[in-house]
């Protein structure tokens, strides 16, 4: 039979939760034993499988006082002594540096950028509180139980709790680094309450980082590029641009989407800065013009010495057809990942992915024309339902608007007030068509939030 004459438990790993003595079970423990418990300790004293009373930091002598019946133990007629006992030793001191962070994206709606992704990481620490809670609850009738074996479990208690705790709090991405820390007092108080059910207190809870995936980081980069971010028309230029160098990159020179890169340039100088610009110094597809150098003959006479064709071609700039628009749009969807549809004979729709998450419904009309008989492309996005008696709004901001004008047109679900743009279709091409649209669908989607809240219906 075993005797233990002196019962105490020292922790080398400082990971021990609860520590049995002994480890492998119970044992008779004999009457007079000497119970040593460590300042950072509690004992509880289990007898026949039951908590008979628990025992704070010193030295304990273990007598029939403070346990029943011990001293049957030593004459009892009995191969193994019936009456059992072992010392649950308890860690009470705090466990620092204890990391979380969230295996999986976690899905949350942000203010500005809409539905977004995000990871974060950091540290925690916590202590035992209630060691008869947790022997109960978690340990059971383990020999030892360490903070390796627990924290998986803390880890998903956090990222449930800060989960609904960032998705309730309304704060944006981009002002949580400023409230870091009111983040991480609130996810304490909060999550506080989940550890105290396992009978442990959560002491300290750090956010060391919250970042977005790289599509919003991109989207986040773009916005520090522009002197005014809530600016309507810097960012209309920046999305300009941007698809005038993608367009140009993707069609080459001789294409449409090079012809349109060429003839946009000095336009959108001109109407954003009022400064002329000479057009005939922007390269045109297809037309090999070079300035004189120093007593080079004219053009005229350099053709007509080297009896060589026309320099002269216009083969790119005929008007279009309506098979050749129909091309042209398909291949801005394919470049610019529009999601493309054809609701009717020369009408299709275009879902436009936004930088800030969302997404706005760009229609195109093939078949229209004006009083002349001139055909005309009709762009257009629905911004939602307004006031009836808001027509002179609705005038006033038409002075606001980059490209396009607002009007009101009739769906089958009512009349709603949409932004749109008609282009003359034998003067337009695939870079200023791809220019409208990046207006058009983010300025309706503006109009969009304003008049129906974050909802994105159109």
């Amino acid at each position: 039979m075993l005797r233990l004459e002196v019962i105490d438990y020292i922790d080398q790993s400082n990971q021990s939760l609860v520590a049995r003595v002994p480890e492998a079970g119970t044992a008779a423990i004999q009457y007079g034993a000497q119970l040593i418990v460590q300042q950072s300790q509690e004992a509880i004293f289990f007898r026949d499988g039951r908590a008979m009373d628990s025992f704070g930091p010193g030295r304990v002598t273990l007598t029939t006082a403070n346990i029943p019946v011990i001293g049957r133990i030593l004459t009892a007629p009995f191969e193994k002594s019936p009456f059992q006992a072992c010392v649950y030793f308890i860690g009470k001191q705090t466990f620092i540096d204890q990391r979380w962070g969230t295996r999986n994206p976690i899905t949350l709606r942000d203010p500005q950028f809409g539905i977004v992704r995000m990871r974060g990481y950091g540290k925690f620490a916590y202590r035992v509180a209630d060691g008869a809670l947790l022997l109960n609850t978690i340990v059971g009738t383990q020999g030892k139980f360490t903070t390796d074996e627990i924290l998986n479990y803390l880890r998903d208690v956090i990222v449930a709790g800060l989960t609904d705790l960032l998705a309730t709090s309304g704060i944006g991405l981009l002002d949580m680094p400023a409230r870091m820390d009111d983040l991480s007092n609130a996810a304490r108080v909060k999550l506080g309450d989940q550890f105290s059910k396992y009978g442990l207190e959560l002491t300290e809870f750090f956010i060391s980082n919250i970042s977005p995936p790289e599509e919003v980081q991109k989207a986040i980069d773009a916005r520090s590029s522009m002197a005014v971010l809530g600016d309507m028309r810097s960012y209309t230029m920046y999305a300009t641009g941007n698809a005038i160098q993608a367009a140009g990159n993707a069609g080459g020179v001789g294409s449409p989407l090079g012809f349109g890169l060429g003839m946009m340039l000095p336009q959108i100088l001109q109407q954003q800065q009022a400064m002329p610009i000479p057009v005939s110094l922007a390269p045109v597809a297809g037309v090999g013009i070079a300035p004189p150098v120093g007593n080079a003959p004219s053009v005229a006479n350099a053709a007509s010495a080297t009896n060589a064709p026309p320099f002269l071609d216009f083969s790119s700039a005929k008007p279009a057809s309506s098979g050749d628009l129909t091309t042209m749009i398909e291949r801005l969807a394919k470049q610019f990942c529009w999601t493309l549809e054809e609701t009717e004979k020369d009408c299709y729709s275009a879902i436009v992915s936004l930088a800030s998450a969302r997404r706005q419904k760009v229609y195109f009309e093939l078949d229209r024309k004006d009083h002349d008989g001139n055909r005309v492309i009709g762009i257009w996005s629905a911004c939602g339902t307004i006031n009836p008696s808001a027509a002179m709004t609705v005038l006033r901001n038409n002075d606001s608007v980059v490209h396009g004008a607002f009007a009101i047109r009739r769906l089958p679900d009512g009349e709603v007030l949409v932004l749109r743009a008609n282009l003359m279709a034998d003067l337009t091409d695939a870079g200023e068509i791809a220019k409208i649209v990046s207006a058009i669908a983010w300025q309706a989607d503006q109009v969009e939030q304003q008049l129906s809240g974050s909802a994105d219906q159109f």
